[in-house]
């Protein structure tokens, strides 16, 4: 992806909810959550699943998540104004206030406590799951 440099372009959390497997994810239209099947058809992404490796409890991630859900907008100036600006200048010139926009990949570092989620692409965010053991798994 141009704007972040990064071989991947969303971040989303893959959750069951009531049995349903669901995504939350930040999309133009804000967090929200969608039911997996509905997800997967509008949007096609190749997709990775990536499973904490300490079996952290999926209630307490997704009621951390639903606290964004349906209040959050997309964070448009993050992603066309702070990151091509990091890109060139290698630093994040302010701080990212997190009750009113956030993009896919710092919400997702976000919601698992990742320190400075708002300097998150999903490139790095990929790399984290990795670098912290997360397991990759099949849907």
């Amino acid at each position: 992806m141009k704007v972040t440099r990064s071989r991947f372009s969303h971040a989303a959390l893959y959750i069951e909810q009531w049995g349903i497997p669901s995504v939350m994810d930040a999309q133009n239209d804000g967090i929200n959550s969608r039911p997996f099947l509905a997800w997967d058809n509008k949007y096609q992404y190749d997709i990775r699943v990536f499973r904490h490796p300490e079996g952290v409890i999926e209630k307490a991630i997704c009621m951390r998540a639903a606290t964004k859900t349906g209040v959050t907008a997309y964070d448009f100036v993050s992603f066309i104004l702070r990151y091509p600006i990091k890109l060139i200048t290698g630093k994040w010139r302010q701080k990212k206030n997190f009750d009113s926009a956030m993009t896919c990949s710092e919400f997702v570092a976000w919601v698992y406590g990742v320190e400075k989620p708002y300097t998150f692409t999903p490139e790095d965010l990929y790399n984290w799951c990795l670098m912290n053991k997360f397991v990759e798994i099949e849907i």
